[in-house]
């Protein structure tokens, strides 16, 4: 892998979807293979007891929030959830590529753990993301992840490659190395 490249998934932990939830429509994703076949979704949302119960036993440890059939930022206990990890001295990190909160909701987010990893999917070039991530307004969730960074928060730019963006990645890299944020890059056969 290139040095260039940053590798966010390295420290040991659990990856936990705390809901079903989610404003995208990516193609190939199972929350949205489930609605295509009209079955209902699996799950519901974690509430603070139960996360409390895992978060007492993965203290000292790294929760990662990446949901399989949901984004967890709208999991209606998630502030209140990076608060628990902050306070129990859980390494939190948050895959998301939903953008449908507004600004002043991920700055409260970012303010209740400010230890937090922060993974934003953008898949190409901001302006381009949502042709995989439909329904993703990915400039504002790009402008979301500079103000994590500008918020002393560690983010980085996840990009998945497709046919659509594979001409796109250099000047992605470029872009995140201006703006001094992360690149995560993920080769995949997803179409």
């Amino acid at each position: 892998m290139p040095t260039d490249i940053h590798t966010p998934f390295t420290k040991a932990g659990i990856n936990i979807d705390i809901g079903n939830r989610c404003t995208l429509q990516c193609s190939q994703c199972a929350r949205t293979k489930f609605i295509r076949q009209g079955v209902p979704l699996p799950g519901k949302d974690m509430n603070m007891e139960q996360f409390t119960k895992v978060a007492n036993f993965f203290e000292n440890r790294t929760i990662h929030f990446c949901g399989t059939f949901s984004d967890p930022i709208y999991n209606p206990s998630f502030i209140d959830m990076l608060a628990l990890c902050k306070a129990k001295h859980i390494n939190a990190r948050i895959s998301t590529a939903a953008s449908h909160k507004p600004a002043s909701w991920y700055s409260k987010a970012f303010a209740a753990n400010t230890d937090a990893e922060w993974i934003f999917g953008i898949d190409g070039l901001p302006e381009q993301s949502h042709i995989y991530r439909i329904n993703q307004d990915g400039v504002k969730l790009f402008n979301i992840m500079i103000a994590g960074r500008d918020a002393g928060l560690s983010v980085t730019w996840q990009y998945i490659v497709f046919d659509y963006n594979k001409k796109r990645v250099t000047k992605a890299k470029r872009i995140a190395k201006k703006y001094k944020i992360k690149f995560y890059l993920i080769e995949t056969t997803r179409k």
